[in-house]
């Protein structure tokens, strides 16, 4: 005779699995993230050279605008750049919005977890 799984096996290898895949996806983000990282501290090894320009033009703040006025909570129209955003500010509030999505899920299954089992009622009575 074989022996059946219980609902409670099959969700408890359901967030086994989930947490492996968690687990793996953060690895990779962070090996990218960190062999990047050295890359581009490779690139910039000639501190010493004399004949290197230095840079003194920001994307980000606007030559043609009073500084005061890009500077604040709310910047007027006008400041900052195109360069602004893309794929890795994306990526950044895909994987917010994923964590919040996780634990909402975690705190709605353990909530329905621990629900108290009401009696089983029979025809008889």
């Amino acid at each position: 005779m074989a022996i059946q799984s219980s609902a409670h096996d099959h969700h408890q290898e359901f967030s086994r699995r989930l947490s492996v895949a968690a687990a793996s996806a953060i690895a990779a983000m962070t090996f990218i993230a960190i062999s990047a990282g050295s890359v581009s501290a490779q690139e910039g090894t000639d501190v010493g050279d004399v004949n290197t320009p230095t840079v003194t033009y920001n994307d980000f703040i606007p030559e043609e605008r009073d500084l005061s006025d890009c500077i604040s909570a709310i910047p007027k129209p006008g400041c900052g750049s195109e360069a602004k955003g893309g794929w890795r500010q994306m990526l950044v509030f895909g994987l917010v919005i994923s964590g919040v999505g996780f634990i909402g899920w975690r705190i709605v299954s353990g909530a329905r977890k621990n629900q108290p089992v009401s009696p089983l009622q029979t025809d008889g009575e």
